[in-house]
Formats: structure tokens, C-alpha cells, sequence
């Protein structure tokens, strides 16, 4: 794949986009357990906090899900347009 920076184009070898999609999705993988942890624990132990501290963790905790979903989709996206490129 060629990707063009202003005047020039420079030349991505699709392994290239393979090894990157792989470390996209597992740095995704790794944010879900991460924070589906962090939920679980919140979970646990709500009693001992305050709703408004839950609330904000909570909203925190699913943006940071939000953002390993968005990697997720790009290093997918990623790896298979290297996937594909590389079919002969």
C-alpha cells in the first residue's frame, strides 16, 4: 500500500499492517480485561463509595471500553487490509 504525505508517497509493506493491526487489537484485549476488572471490582464494592464516585468511575470506565472498541475496529480494519494486500 502506498500512502501519500503531501509531495511524496511512501510505500507500507503489508506485513507492516499486519504486525500493527495484531498490536492494535491485542493493546484492545488487554484495555477490556483492564477495565472489565476495574468494573467487576467497582461493582463489588459499591457499597463503601459514594454514588457520585461510582457514577464517575462508571462513566470513565466505559469511556475507556468505548476507546478499546474504536482500537479494536482499526487494528481489525488494519490487519486485514494487510491480510489482503498480501493475497496473491
Amino acid at each position: 500500500m502506498a500512502v501519500t504525505e503531501g509531495p511524496r508517497t511512501v510505500a507500507v509493506a503489508p506485513s507492516t499492517h499486519r504486525r500493527r493491526g495484531l498490536v492494535l487489537l491485542a493493546i484492545a484485549v488487554f484495555n477490556v480485561w483492564l477495565w472489565g476488572t476495574r468494573i467487576r471490582n467497582l461493582i463489588a464494592s459499591s457499597g463503601e463509595f459514594s454514588a457520585a464516585f461510582v457514577g464517575v468511575h462508571a462513566v470513565l470506565y466505559g469511556t475507556s471500553l468505548l476507546l478499546a472498541g474504536v482500537l479494536a475496529v482499526l487494528g481489525w480494519r488494519m490487519w486485514r487490509e494487510g491480510r489482503e494486500e498480501s493475497a496473491p
